[in-house]
């Protein structure tokens, strides 16, 4: 694989669309849920104080700015690099297993876990967190919500 700065040469305006539209399905869960959450552009401003007119300029700068956090962060070496491999069990697929048990759709997740589990060839969901692992199978949103609130009886 070619050697680039992960966050900012990688930020393209493709990956832009696509951070938006996770984004958006994100959002849509958490209000499911009544929750309100930052969105990406608002997080990395209250994560590193930065937040530019655009997600690649934000990321130009956590990237190349001295004190940038991002300034370290190696391009992954292969598909099965942690980005993917951990990411997609522990994240993206609890993150759509969620949005399923509030009846938010969530097509871009959904085929994020597709092109990952083809690309790696491997199926990520034999060792996801689960719902069913979670403890939290068959749930509505009221009764994930009592759980995370009171755990379980």
């Amino acid at each position: 694989m070619a050697t680039f700065r992960f966050y900012a040469e990688g930020v393209t305006p493709a990956v832009v669309n696509l951070y938006q539209g996770l984004d958006a399905e994100r959002l849509a869960m958490a209000a499911r849920f009544g929750v309100t959450i930052p969105s990406l552009p608002e997080w990395l401003e209250r994560v590193y104080g930065v937040r530019e007119p655009s997600l690649p300029a934000t990321f130009q700068r956590l990237t190349f700015e001295a004190l940038g956090p991002y300034q370290h962060t190696p391009t992954p070496t292969s598909l099965a690099h942690k980005y993917v491999a951990e990411d997609v069990p522990t994240g993206v697929l609890p993150m759509s297993a969620l949005g399923r048990a509030a009846g938010v759709v969530t097509p871009i997740l959904d085929g994020l876990v597709h092109l990952a589990c083809r690309m790696v060839g491997q199926d990520f969901a034999a060792e996801a967190r689960t719902l069913d692992r979670l403890g939290l199978a068959n749930k509505n949103v009221t009764q994930i919500l009592d759980i995370l609130e009171h755990g379980f009886a």
